[in-house]
């Protein structure tokens, strides 16, 4: 079963505000999220006396942290969106790096599951920004006693070359009765995001309860499209 892409019950018609308007909302958003999570870091390490074992490991999860936000910036700046970084991109590398992320900032427990090595061709700053999206709405609505699960694996896609897939499950409450934020938002960003690269996403609610979303990637995304194509939503 598919669902609408918007977690909160709401009232009314959205309307854009235009393109450029629409991108300026989706980069603060992404910021916003990246700047909470830099603060839950920051914050572990400097409320404890004596510095923990793991001073070391959260420290470096603060550099991955500021290296992603500053590629978020770049790929936004006028001049730079013609020259934005395509590269292969491990899914399960990234899918790691952001569990870990998801894990200090929501408390929850976020797990990536088993499976293959897959990869893709796409940008990278891309990848970070649909992700990080999608997982912390999953561990904002799971909540620190829920669980998020990871799962990576390809489908064939018709004809074409296959599909990498991203499996992002919670066992919140359901799609549209999660707590109130930006989940809206985050998800109209992602859907933009995965467009340009010839992605899609689907919400979909699992018959045990909560929520499963599940994001596709072509195995060769190609260039990222022009911004008036990444904002059209």
């Amino acid at each position: 079963m598919e669902l609408p892409l918007d977690r909160r019950h709401s009232h009314g018609r959205r309307r854009s505000d235009g393109a450029e308007a629409l991108a300026a909302r989706g980069l603060l958003h992404d910021l916003g999220h990246q700047m909470t999570t830099l603060s839950y870091l920051v914050e572990a390490v400097r409320g404890d006396v004596v510095l923990p074992e793991d001073s070391g490991f959260r420290m470096e999860l603060l550099s991955v942290e500021m290296s992603r936000m500053l590629d978020i910036v770049s790929s936004e700046i006028p001049d730079s969106r013609e020259a934005e970084e395509i590269a292969t991109v491990g899914l399960v590398s990234l899918s790691g790096q952001v569990a870990q992320l998801a894990r200090f900032a929501h408390e929850a427990s976020v797990v990536l599951l088993p499976g293959p090595a897959v990869s893709v061709e796409a940008s990278p700053a891309l990848l970070w920004r649909v992700l990080t999206n999608v997982v912390d709405n999953a561990a904002r609505a799971a909540g620190p006693e829920g669980t998020v699960e990871i799962g990576i694996r390809e489908e064939q896609a018709g004809s074409d070359d296959p599909d990498a897939v991203i499996e992002v499950t919670d066992d919140g409450p359901g799609f549209g009765h999660g707590p109130p934020g930006t989940a809206s938002l985050g998800l109209g960003v992602v859907t933009s995001l995965l467009e340009s690269c010839g992605g899609r996403l689907e919400v979909q609610a699992p018959e045990a309860g909560g929520t499963r979303v599940r994001i596709m990637i072509p195995v060769r995304a190609g260039p990222v499209a022009p911004p008036d194509a990444r904002t059209s939503r």
